[in-house]
């Protein structure tokens, strides 16, 4: 009897899924750790390199949140860098957020960011706030009562989209 060989499947790409063929406003996001979901791989494929460095951190912990933020941390959060000095982000808020608050942190701007009017990309949540900061793209927005944010080094919204898709199915 001949033996077979199991068929090789393709790998997969961890960025298939571009954003505006997701309604994220129907997706559902826990308020809990979900780093472990969102694999290296992932990261890597976003920042266009392997990832040199990860670090994640959870409510209560002192966070080096930016390179001149060091704070208590409110929120669940991972992220990742490459060699390159490229950096993808994600985090979600442990508290729950309502609706109009959520409408009050898409007005806050953080220091340094500017509002993505141009070309603002498919919806990433509701509300969504879609910002340039520096040299990345930030996108966040409301997932039923989590508001999860998510950073990609790039300005390639195509990409930047991809990430945060995988993000969000992470978190959900």
């Amino acid at each position: 009897m001949a033996r077979t060989t199991p068929a090789k499947h393709a790998p997969t790409n961890p960025l298939a899924t571009r954003l505006a063929s997701v309604d994220t406003t129907a997706l559902t996001v826990r308020r809990a750790a979900f780093c472990t979901a969102l694999p290296d791989a992932t990261a890597a494929a976003a920042l266009g390199g392997p990832v040199t460095q990860k670090a994640s951190w959870r409510p209560g912990q002192t966070v080096q949140l930016s390179e001149k933020v060091k704070d208590v941390a409110d929120e669940y959060g991972c992220s990742w860098t490459s060699a390159a000095g490229g950096l993808a982000r994600a985090w979600v808020f442990a508290p729950p957020v309502t609706a109009a608050r959520a409408a009050k942190l898409a007005g806050d701007k953080p220091t340094g960011c500017t509002p993505l009017t141009s070309t603002p990309p498919p919806a990433y949540g509701s509300p969504t706030d879609a910002l340039t900061c520096g040299d990345s793209t930030l996108l966040r927005g409301l997932f039923g009562d989590a508001w999860l944010s998510c950073e990609l080094s790039s300005h390639d919204l195509d990409l930047v989209g991809r990430w945060c898709v995988a993000v969000a199915r992470a978190a959900g």
